[in-house]
C-alpha cells in the first residue's frame, strides 16, 4: 500500500522531474502464466529497447528485475540518471494495455496510470470485533494496514466481559461495570438493575468507540467501512456520519486476533462487489440522464460541459491533436477545428486525464463486464452534463 510520504513524492519529485525519464510498467502477476521463468524481464527489454532507453539506464533495470520476487501485480518503475524509484503494487493499473504485459515510455513521466488509480481505488476502513479485541486496519490499491492504537484512549478494563450476555454466559455484546464484572444475577430486581448496569456500559462504551472510529476515518481519508463482527448495538451507535460509510457488515473470523492478511482476505471478494456495484450504478444514471459516443463525448469535454467521463478500463482509442490542443476522433475531426494546419496522432489514453483537468471534469473508470456494456451500449465513452 502506498504511504501518504511516496504520494507526495510522486507529485513532488517524480511528475516534475525533466525529461527524458523512464516510465515503465510492469505486470508481473505470478498466477498469470506469461509471467512463468521471468518471462516479465524480456518483455521489459523489448519494451525499453522500442522506445529507445540508453542501453546503460536499461541495464541498470533489468539487473533490478533479474532479481528481483514479485510481491504483487504490478511493478512500476521511475527512472533516469539520477532517479530510480520502484512501486510494487497489488493491483492492476488503469489505461494499461492488458494483453502487453508491459508499457515503458521514455521522455515526459508518464504518471497517469498510477495516479488515476490513487483516485479510482476507494480507501476502506475494516473494522474487527470479538470478545477481546477491537481492531481498525486501513485497505488502499489492494494493500492493507493496521491502524495501530486506534481505539487506545477506550476503557478496556472489561473488556474480557464484552460478548458475554446479561448472565455471564458467551454469546452477547455486553459488559457488566467493574463492581458487578462476574457476579451472576439470580432474578428479581437485582437482575433488572445488573442488566442496566450492563446496557449503560456497553451504550457508552459503543458510543466512545464511535466517536474515535470517526476521528481515524476524517484522518485518513476513508471513504467507505466493512464491519466484521460488530454487534447490531455498536452499529446503532456510531455517528450518522460514520454509519452512512458503512457498506458492508461480517461475521468475525474464527481465528484469534486475525493477522492483517486474514483480514484482507475476509473482506476482499466484499470489496470488489461492492466496486462492481458503484460502477454498474453509474453506467445507469448516465444511460439515463448522460450522453454515449466517443466523437460525441469528446467534443462536450472540450467545451467544459461534462461533470463526469465514464472511462474503460482498457482504453486504446486513438485521437488527434491540433497545434491549440483539441483533439478530434479522426483526422478530419480535428481539421474541422484548424483547417489547413497539421493534426499529430496521439493515444487517447495519453492526453484524455490532463483534458478532464483542465475543464474540470473526472475520470470515473469501469471495468469487466461494466466495461463492455460500455462499448456495447454507449459507445466506449459516455459522459454527465452540467445541467
Amino acid at each position: 500500500m502506498l504511504s501518504k510520504a511516496q504520494i507526495a513524492y510522486l507529485h513532488e519529485v517524480i511528475a516534475p522531474h525533466a525529461a527524458p525519464l523512464l516510465s515503465l510498467y510492469l505486470d508481473v502477476n505470478l498466477a498469470n502464466p506469461d509471467n512463468s521463468g521471468k518471462a516479465y524481464v524480456l518483455r521489459a527489454k523489448e519494451a525499453m529497447e522500442r522506445s529507445g532507453v540508453p542501453q546503460a539506464l536499461a541495464r541498470k533495470v533489468l539487473e533490478r528485475l533479474q532479481h528481483y520476487i514479485p510481491q504483487g501485480r504490478t511493478r512500476v518503475l521511475f527512472v533516469a540518471e539520477d532517479l530510480f524509484e520502484d512501486f510494487h503494487l497489488q493491483v492492476e493499473l488503469p489505461l494499461l494495455e492488458p494483453r502487453a504485459g508491459v508499457e515503458a515510455h521514455w521522455g515526459a513521466p508518464y504518471l497517469a496510470p498510477l495516479l488515476l488509480a490513487l483516485d479510482e481505488y476507494e480507501r476502506y476502513g475494516v473494522v474487527h470485533m470479538d470478545q477481546e479485541h477491537l481492531r481498525l486496519f486501513e485497505v488502499f490499491l489492494g494493500g492493507i494496514e493496521e491502524v495501530a492504537d486506534a481505539f487506545r484512549l477506550l476503557d478496556t478494563h472489561n473488556w474480557r466481559h464484552l460478548g458475554e450476555d446479561r448472565t455471564g454466559t458467551p454469546g452477547r455484546s455486553a459488559s457488566p461495570t467493574a463492581s458487578d464484572a462476574g457476579v451472576p444475577a439470580r432474578g428479581g430486581s437485582g437482575k433488572d438493575h445488573f442488566r442496566r448496569r450492563v446496557d449503560e456500559w456497553s451504550l457508552r462504551f459503543y458510543r466512545e468507540a464511535g466517536i474515535l472510529l470517526q476521528q481515524q476515518v476524517d484522518q485518513r481519508g476513508l471513504q467507505r467501512l466493512i464491519l466484521l463482527g460488530v454487534p447490531e448495538e455498536a452499529q446503532l451507535a456510531l455517528p450518522q456520519p460514520v454509519a452512512e460509510k458503512v457498506v458492508a457488515v461480517l461475521p468475525p473470523l474464527h481465528a484469534s486476533n486475525p493477522s492483517p492478511a486474514e483480514i484482507l482476505k475476509a473482506v476482499a471478494a466484499t470489496i470488489e462487489q461492492v466496486e462492481r456495484r458503484g460502477e454498474e450504478a453509474l453506467l445507469l444514471e448516465v444511460r439515463e440522464k448522460g450522453v454515449g459516443g466517443l466523437d460525441h463525448v469528446l467534443n462536450l469535454l472540450q467545451e467544459g460541459r461534462l461533470q463526469y467521463v465514464l472511462v474503460p478500463w482498457h482504453l486504446q482509442e486513438k485521437a488527434w491533436r491540433c497545434p491549440d490542443g483539441w483533439l478530434g476522433t479522426s483526422p478530419q475531426a480535428a481539421q474541422i477545428h484548424c483547417p489547413g494546419q497539421p493534426v499529430e496522432e496521439v493515444e487517447l489514453k495519453r492526453v484524455l486525464p490532463e483534458l478532464a483537468a483542465q475543464f474540470g471534469s473526472r475520470l470515473e473508470f469501469v471495468r469487466a463486464e461494466t466495461e463492455q456494456r460500455l462499448f456495447s451500449e454507449l459507445g466506449g465513452l459516455a459522459g454527465m452534463p452540467r445541467w
